[in-house]
């Protein structure tokens, strides 16, 4: 059997940061075979500095600001794990990460950025990501007149005060610094100064600031200004996790890196941007140096990995600095010289743009295989294949598999197929199911979470307690130490969710496969109330647990969309579990229930109506979807399972413009369906939103026939 190179050795890029952007995009060109490359990221998408201070006056939009790691990682072979650093054991070579099972690295790069110095309230610019929402509230929140302070006197202070000027030209604005432009030619420095005082900011220079409390600004004087709100752009500090990993680092904790960007104490391991410090060459930190740095560092990954000479970073002493003044101008330096004017801003505006298209990944290719004849395609698959309950087998095709079945009915079997799970006497009866899932998500950890959620749902559907799981797992071929990073980590997931809900793992197997697969089966018991698909009665309130969208997403995810925010929105959906919720319905009257999962909103509703004998109808408008979900189906994205999904829509009557696409979308962790009495429904959302399932809704009423949606 033929197979692609198996990774052998893994390398962990720590950070989405300016430098290592590159690496993916080069990665993207030229793969690195024999290598696992991961990314650990805070966040989906990673703000370039160059265009922050033009996206604070307006003239950027947040997808001209952001880097959408999730497509260039995906078109790089990288996998991407949103989590946050806690520290590095380079003893272990791991990287621990906050709720997170340890990470393992044959090679590490840090591409991390640096931290604000505590300072008391107030904004700081770094990190940009935090930054972002945090200018947001301050621009939308702050009243006509206020006064608000930037502090720090360099290029990105000036830089930001002129682009708070112009969102907000009501503010009282000063500018607070020790030193104005410590490194820029006079002749720049002047130039600046003149177009912030022309726009009315008061600049206040010689002042060196200790902290903002109660609303003043403290000086180390004793002086203070009362101000509003304070803007932050000043000296940064190293990640607190670094202090105790064992890297060499300069006084302020910074990691020392030699000219290869490899760290003098431990050659695994390569530092840039601001987290490092360049032996015998320091430079001040600014995005710029990590932006120069990045074809150096992917070079240098590329040939620690095939044992080839490294390469030399050599900043430059001097270099080109465009600074905007957020009126369509811009003032340029270089060997002593500057100038200024819109041609300025025209040059910046351009290299900006010019940076951020190479990270722009096109979507995906997933036409029919030309290898195939003509008179085959247009039977041929999709191959571009969802994971999760987007690659499900259709409702029609698996109901005509199980009609050829001689399933024979059993006196210890209670309820068999057609339930969310089977119950089955041995001496007390006992619930079984059992479900598996290609992995939709790079992170092994999260997909062992979101698939256990997935299964746990089953039992919750019917108000059962589970009380054991099997798992079945299947790994990639890797080197050894990678497949058993990867298997721990994926069960890790099972287990922290089952051990969340009192549920032991006791037993399952493992096999090597052609991709990373995890099934489980859950046993359990009855619970107070045992809820079924066949217990809706007319004049109930339909209630769902959780918004609809998370097939479209993960598609658009596979296909190399930028979906940063609306995959955030859909991961934190599934990873949610819906214990709380049954336990709300059940309190609340209900008596029939099922979890939305691949065969769609309307294809799960269908499988309650029949088997209750009942008709509803639905209420389009009130059916909640996840940010973005329709967006990304207007734009012509599907899930595998869709097409399947929505011969559904033929058993309903749907009124004349109602789009119900996304009501057959196939959900992965999804929501529970449930009938509730019309007189509790109210108290019932009301609680469950209490509970924190804010996407819970009542969408539709129970009928005694009719099966309509409008």
């Amino acid at each position: 059997m033929h197979t692609p190179t198996p990774p052998v050795r893994d390398l962990v890029l720590l950070g989405g940061g300016h430098a290592h952007v590159q690496v993916l995009r080069r990665l993207v060109d030229k793969p690195l075979h024999g290598v696992r490359v991961t990314v650990v990221s805070r966040e989906v998408a990673s703000p370039y500095s160059g265009m922050l201070p033009g996206h604070v006056a307006g003239f950027y939009t947040d997808q001209d600001l952001l880097i959408d790691l999730l497509p260039l990682a995906r078109q790089a072979g990288a996998r991407l794990l949103l989590a946050t650093v806690d520290g590095i054991d380079l003893g272990a070579r791991q990287v621990r990460l906050a709720g997170h099972p340890p990470l393992r690295f044959d090679w590490l790069s840090l591409n991390t950025g640096a931290l604000p110095r505590p300072m008391g309230a107030g904004v700081s610019v770094k990190p940009i990501d935090r930054f972002l929402p945090a200018w947001s509230r301050a621009r939308d929140t702050l009243k006509q007149g206020a006064s608000v302070a930037v502090v720090g006197g360099g290029a990105a202070g000036v830089e930001l005060v002129l682009a708070i000027h112009r969102a907000r030209p009501d503010l009282v604005l000063s500018l607070v610094a020790r030193r104005w432009m410590p490194d820029f030619p006079a002749g720049a420095a002047r130039r600046l100064r003149s177009r912030v005082e022309s726009v009315g900011v008061a600049v206040r220079e010689g002042l060196e600031v200790t902290d903002f409390v109660d609303g003043r600004l403290r000086y180390v004087s004793g002086d203070s200004l009362a101000v509003d709100e304070v803007f932050w752009v000043t000296d940064v500090q190293a990640p607190t996790w670094l202090a105790a990993s064992g890297l060499d680092a300069d006084p302020r904790g910074f990691v020392r890196v030699d000219p290869t960007l490899r760290s003098v104490s431990h050659p695994e391991v390569f530092a840039v941007g601001d987290v490092a410090c360049l032996v015998g060459q320091e430079r001040p930190k600014a995005g710029v140096y990590a932006v120069r740095a990045g074809p150096v560092l992917s070079h240098n990954l590329r040939a620690v990995a095939m044992a080839l000479p490294l390469r030399r970073y050599r900043p430059q002493q001097d270099f080109l600095r465009l600074v905007g003044t957020s009126d369509g101008s811009a003032v340029a330096s270089k060997w002593g010289l500057s100038w200024s004017g819109a041609a300025m801003w025209r040059w910046k505006d351009r290299i900006d743009r010019r940076f951020m298209a190479m990270f722009r990944m096109p979507p995906m290719p997933s036409a029919a295989p030309a290898s195939l004849p003509a008179a085959l395609r247009a039977d041929a698959p999709e191959p571009m294949r969802c994971g999760g309950c987007g690659a499900k087998l259709g409702a029609d095709l698996l109901a005509r598999v199980l009609r050829q079945l001689p399933i024979r009915p059993r006196d210890d079997v209670l309820l068999g197929i057609g339930d969310d799970a089977a119950e089955v006497r041995t001496g007390d009866s006992v619930l079984v199911t059992t479900d598996g899932l290609r992995a939709m998500v790079d992170d092994p950890y999260l997909f062992g979470r979101l698939v256990t959620h997935h299964n746990l749902n089953d039992l919750f559907a019917m108000g059962a307690v589970p009380t054991s799981a099997v798992a079945l797992a299947t790994v990639p071929l890797m080197a050894q130490p990678l497949m058993e990073a990867e298997l721990l980590a994926l069960l890790r997931g099972v287990v922290d969710v089952l051990e969340a809900h009192d549920v032991p793992l006791v037993g399952g197997h493992s096999a090597e496969g052609a991709e990373l697969f995890l099934g489980l089966t859950l046993t359990g018991r009855r619970g107070a109330v045992l809820l079924r698909k066949s217990g809706l009665v007319p004049g109930q309130h339909l209630i769902t647990t959780k918004p609809l969208g998370t097939g479209v997403v993960l598609a658009a995810a596979m296909r190399g969309l930028p979906v940063g925010a609306p995959l955030a929105s859909a991961l934190a959906s599934m990873d949610t579990s819906n214990a709380r919720a049954v336990a709300i319905l059940i309190a609340h009257g209900a008596r029939a229930a099922t979890d939305v999962t691949g065969f769609g909103l309307l294809g799960h509703l269908a499988e309650m109506l029949r088997a209750s004998g009942t008709g509803a109808t639905l209420r389009a408008a009130s059916i909640p979807l996840l940010d973005g979900a329709r967006a990304l189906f207007e734009s012509g994205i599907r899930s595998s399972l869709q097409p399947n999904n929505e011969q559904a829509l033929a058993d309903f009557v749907v009124a004349p413009g109602v789009e119900a696409g996304l009501l057959c979308d196939p959900q992965t962790a999804g929501g529970l369906l449930a009938g509730i009495p019309a007189e509790r429904s109210a108290a019932c959302l009301a609680a469950l939103r209490a509970a924190g399932y804010a996407g819970a809704a009542i969408i539709g009423d129970v009928t005694p026939d009719t099966w309509r949606l409008n």
